[in-house]
């Protein structure tokens, strides 16, 4: 694959999101590390993860983080380019909402954990998980200036933010990245391309497919993207990714992968060439009535 930039970091074009990886219904770690080779294997050279990644923080918190660390030592080959992000800022609950803490004394030492959970000494990327609306967000980032200032982390990333919020970022910290949904069943990000594009901000795009409820029937849900998956004789889940590559150089999906097919026929999909008038159609496009946002 191509290469697209994060802040310093050339990172490939299509990364692999661990959330599917840790959360309920996951695989168990021996599977779910192998996921993790196969997207080394084949290309991927970019991992996003969080320390909320897990069944319950109360007793599992930091579990997506370490399995990235585990990965990434039992694996076979020479992983020197691989660059990981991680997030801080949320816990996960067994039941309910994750709530969220930016503060900033609760920011370092989460990033602290993080480290250790990792295994490394400087985090590529680290990401506040989402704006908490009790603390300034000066405060969170300015706490992520410091563990830059000290070598802790390389990038600063943001996640779950409006064009308000992140333009207010970029006057608080060096932010490389923004990460949020971008589907066929969530477009709301599309309003944020032009203007991470203007500025060199890369934007990541979690649940890029829908999320596991409907990445199988994204082409059901979403017709054109079956049709056009008919044209290019690949598959509508293809035709997604390729659609965001497409938007523009600064779009960085990362799909969750579950067995080492997918995650080859994610990375086929940077292969795709689509047209402007398959761009038109599919940015067109609305999905069906049944296919609501999760």
């Amino acid at each position: 694959m191509n290469s697209r930039l994060i802040g310093d970091m050339a990172v490939s074009e299509v990364g692999l999101g661990v959330m599917g990886l840790a959360l309920a219904g996951r695989p168990d770690e021996k599977d779910a590390i192998q996921v993790i080779c196969a997207a080394l294997d084949n290309g991927i050279n970019f991992i996003d993860t969080a320390d909320c990644y897990c069944l319950d923080s109360e007793i599992d918190h930091g579990y997506g983080e370490r399995l990235v660390g585990k990965a990434l030592k039992e694996y076979g080959g020479n992983t020197a380019g691989v660059k990981v992000a991680t997030k801080g800022g949320k816990r996960k609950p067994k039941e309910g909402m994750w709530p969220t803490n930016g503060k900033p004394e609760y920011l370092k030492s989460a990033c602290e954990q993080s480290l250790k959970n990792l295994g490394v000494d400087t985090i590529d990327l680290y990401q506040l998980h989402a704006p908490d609306e009790n603390v300034p967000l000066e405060e969170s980032l300015g706490a992520l200036v410091e563990l830059q200032q000290e070598g802790k982390i390389n990038n600063i990333g943001v996640s779950n933010f409006d064009a308000d919020q992140l333009n207010l970022a970029m006057t608080i910290a060096p932010v490389a990245s923004v990460q949020n949904r971008l589907s066929p069943f969530d477009r709301s990000s599309l309003d944020l391309i032009e203007f991470c594009t203007m500025f060199g901000i890369a934007l990541i795009a979690y649940s890029p497919l829908g999320g596991a409820s409907k990445a199988k029937r994204v082409g059901e849900f979403v017709h054109e993207f079956q049709y056009v998956a008919g044209t290019h004789q690949v598959t509508a889940q293809q035709i997604v990714l390729a659609w965001e590559l497409n938007l523009s150089h600064i779009v960085i999906p990362i799909p969750t992968c579950r067995s080492a097919e997918t995650v080859k026929s994610c990375v086929e999909s940077a292969d795709v060439r689509l047209s402007t008038e398959d761009m038109i159609l599919l940015t067109n496009s609305v999905p069906t009535g049944d296919a609501s946002i999760d």
